[in-house]
């Protein structure tokens, strides 16, 4: 009765708060004048462009080709890379792997910046994937951890495999590396935790590992309590314990405040569409906006966000790889409805329910893991730590402008998280969208070329090149 109750009381909560988030994100938009604002021919035709320019199967974007991989599984995944996958010259080349996994509510093309670059492209194999029900990707029935970490892990050992990185060659001492934003970071987090032998290196960037999360708010109810019970014990000295109670929960108010967006997902069906689809596309449009920070964008900037968002048109769907490759046909289903499969991650405990491996991803990480010793120290692999601890190398990036996420509940005692060979990287004057804004964009190719040179010099050094002012805040 007691849990029922409970559940009860949290389920009200969360509706209230989200609803109140809806209209208040609404009168927001109506207040600026962008809810009722109908986008303009040139508008429409920018987005047109961008989603042939972005989506057209046909087509080479800046070097990069489409392809569409489908796994033992059966399940789908669309990814660009500059390097044809499964061929002897990209087997047998030395070229490190470099996955990049987006987060919401984006593609692949939020590396557009980054993964264009030629230096890049010379240097290594890249491939920009999209998630499960997002870009070019086939939906899931359902985007829990076991479903959504399942495929993702599927796809990683398939593209070792199809890019040489597990090849049977006993000098091959090709590196994987696997950069992730937002979502893609969350993700890419319990993968580090969860499946360390996956790739050599995470580079992640403004998203939270959700046990460290967890962790701090528990260990600031636990202080603010502590400090309400000496007021309530001393009623004549109260001010003092009352002013530090409330301090201590500023941080867990704040970032409450910024998560308004995480509790309207939870909304019915209807409401979280409304959300994120009404008003054309007002809250999404104003995101895209609010990603280049302070920096200049052009409407073709504009344009591209909105068309990474909105996935292939119908028009993108009847073109093919050379291959002859399409995309899945479930891409066509969800058409009018793609943003719900976005907000299922949120729905349906993609970063906090427990993820149970198959006996194929056992296997698999098994078999990645022993080839991995054997070819270097595996440094991290079995080390003790935390709930969550990440368990390979890891380089965090956090923009300190970050608008949804508050450094204080997901940045402390981040370093009790890490194994040796990682770092914690603060970029002072970026936001949210690294990959986007053109100094982070550079420390994150900066990064990438460091780690697949060898990692020899000091990171710190490499980005200060690139972006004056880094703060190194953790190093292992």
């Amino acid at each position: 009765m007691g849990k029922s109750l409970s559940r009860a009381l949290i389920g009200t909560v969360v509706f209230t708060y989200g609803f109140f988030t809806v209209i208040l994100y609404a009168l927001v938009a109506i207040a600026k004048g962008t809810y009722f604002k109908r986008p303009t021919e040139n508008e429409k035709l920018d987005l047109q462009l961008a989603r042939d320019r972005l989506w057209n199967l046909s087509k080479v974007f800046d070097g990069l080709s489409h392809h569409i991989l489908t796994l033992q599984s059966g399940f789908k995944f669309h990814f660009v890379s500059n390097d044809i996958p499964n061929i002897p010259e990209t087997i047998n080349s030395d070229k490190p792997l470099v996955i990049f996994i987006h987060g919401f509510p984006d593609s692949w093309a939020i590396w557009r910046r980054i993964i264009k670059t030629s230096t890049l492209q010379d240097a290594v194999s890249l491939v920009a994937i999209d998630l499960p029900g997002y870009g070019g990707t086939e939906s899931l029935e359902e985007y829990n951890a076991t479903s959504v970490l399942e495929r993702l892990t599927e796809l990683i050992v398939t593209l070792r495999t199809q890019y040489g990185v597990d090849s049977d060659n006993e000098s091959n001492k090709k590196r994987t590396i696997i950069v992730a934003h937002d979502w893609g970071c969350v993700l890419s987090m319990r993968l580090a935790a969860e499946a360390p032998s996956l790739a050599h290196r995470f580079i992640l960037s403004n998203g939270p590992s959700m046990k460290l999360v967890e962790s701090n708010i528990r260990r600031l109810l636990f202080s603010a309590n502590k400090m309400l019970a000496n007021a309530w014990r001393s009623p004549l000295h109260a001010r003092g314990p009352l002013v530090q109670a409330l301090r201590t929960i500023t941080p867990l108010a704040r970032q409450l405040l910024l998560s308004g967006y995480i509790f309207a997902m939870q909304l019915p069906t209807p409401m979280v569409y409304y959300f994120l689809a009404g008003g054309n596309w007002s809250l999404l449009r104003s995101s895209h906006l609010a990603s280049y920070n302070k920096e200049e964008h052009t409407h073709i900037d504009v344009a591209d966000s909105m068309a990474s968002t909105m996935g292939p048109s119908a028009a993108e769907l009847d073109t093919k790889t050379p291959n002859a490759d399409t995309y899945p046909a479930s891409l066509g289903e969800r058409a009018l409805a793609h943003v719900l499969h976005m907000a299922a991650y949120y729905r349906d405990r993609a970063a906090t329910a427990p993820w149970v491996k198959s006996i194929e991803t056992v296997a698999s990480l098994h078999s990645i893991a022993c080839k991995k010793r054997m070819a270097s120290s595996g440094a991290g692999l079995f080390d003790e730590g935390p709930p969550g601890a990440l368990k390979a190398s890891a380089t965090i990036f956090w923009g300190k402008d970050d608008i949804a996420l508050d450094s204080r509940i997901c940045l402390d005692g981040m370093g009790d998280y890490l194994v040796q060979g990682s770092q914690i990287l603060l970029l002072p004057r970026t936001g949210h969208w690294t990959p986007l804004e053109r100094e982070s964009g550079a420390a994150l190719i900066k990064t990438v070329q460091w780690a697949a040179q060898g990692e020899e010099r000091d990171l710190g050094a490499v980005i200060a090149e690139s972006y004056p002012g880094v703060q190194v805040t953790f190093s292992r």
